[in-house]
C-alpha cells in the first residue's frame, strides 16, 4: 500500500486534552496523599504541583521532586506508575475532535499517531478519548528526545509507504516536534491552545488555535 497524504499527530501535545486530565489528576493526588504528608513538610496544593509540571523536564524528575517535597512513602517508581494509568484514565472524549479527524480521513489522509511515551498507556489514551478507531498507526519509542523523535517520523512515513514526494505534516503542540517534522522534511502545524511563540522559538509552516482548526485546514488543502 502506497500513500499520498499522512497526517502524523503527538498523542500528548494534540490528540489528547493533557491538560484536563492532569488537572484531574492533581485534584485526586492531592486528595489521596494528604493524610500521608510527612509532618514537617507543605500541604500538598494541585495549584503547585501544576507550576512543578511546568518546570520539570520529565516524569521521573517531577516524581522524585514530589516525593521528596512531602516526604511520601511510596516511591518514585511507584508514583509514576500511578500516575501514567490515571491520566490514561481521566482523557476526556471530545466529539468535535472526533468529528474533525472523521472528516480528515473521509478527505483521503492516513492519520498516525506519534509518541515518545510507553505503548500501552499512549494507546489507552486514544482509546479513553475513543480516538483509537480514527488512527491507522500509532508510533512509539520509549525516549522522548530529538532524535528519536525524528527517527519516529521518519519511521511513519516508511511504515506508511508514502508515495514520492508525498503530502505529510506533523501536528503538535510541542516545540520539540515541530523541531523533529522541520529535521525529517515534514510540514509542520504547531497548536497554540493560546499561547504565542517568541523570535527565537522553532518556526512551524502553520499555526493552529486547536486540533480541530488543524485538521479542518489539512481536509480543505489542496492535495501537493
Amino acid at each position: 500500500m502506497t500513500t499520498a497524504r499522512i497526517a502524523l499527530f503527538s498523542i500528548d501535545h494534540a490528540l489528547t486534552d493533557r491538560q484536563t486530565a492532569f488537572e484531574l489528576w492533581a485534584g485526586e493526588f492531592a486528595a489521596e496523599y494528604a493524610d500521608e504528608v510527612a509532618a514537617n513538610c507543605p500541604e500538598i496544593e494541585p495549584t503547585w504541583l501544576r507550576v512543578a509540571d511546568r518546570a520539570c523536564a520529565d516524569r521521573v524528575e517531577y516524581f522524585t521532586l514530589l516525593h521528596a517535597r512531602y516526604g511520601l512513602d511510596r516511591s518514585v517508581d511507584h508514583l509514576h506508575a500511578d500516575y501514567r494509568r490515571r491520566l490514561a484514565e481521566l482523557v476526556p472524549h471530545r466529539p468535535v475532535v472526533t468529528a474533525a479527524l472523521t472528516d480528515l480521513r473521509e478527505a483521503g489522509w492516513a492519520l498516525g499517531a506519534i509518541t515518545g511515551g510507553e505503548r500501552a498507556t499512549q494507546i489507552r489514551k486514544l482509546h479513553t478519548a475513543q480516538l483509537d478507531h480514527l488512527v491507522d498507526a500509532v508510533i512509539t519509542t520509549g525516549e522522548p528526545d530529538l532524535c528519536s523523535r525524528v527517527d519516529l517520523m521518519r519511521k511513519a512515513v516508511e511504515d506508511f509507504g508514502a508515495v514520492p514526494h508525498a503530502d505529510v505534516w506533523m501536528v503538535s503542540g510541542f516545540a520539540t516536534e515541530v523541531v523533529g517534522a522541520q529535521t525529517a522534511g515534514l510540514g509542520s502545524i504547531w497548536i497554540s491552545r493560546g499561547r504565542t511563540l517568541a523570535p527565537d522559538d522553532p518556526q512551524p509552516d502553520r499555526v493552529c488555535e486547536t486540533l480541530v482548526e488543524a485538521a479542518r485546514w489539512l481536509a480543505a488543502a489542496r492535495p501537493m
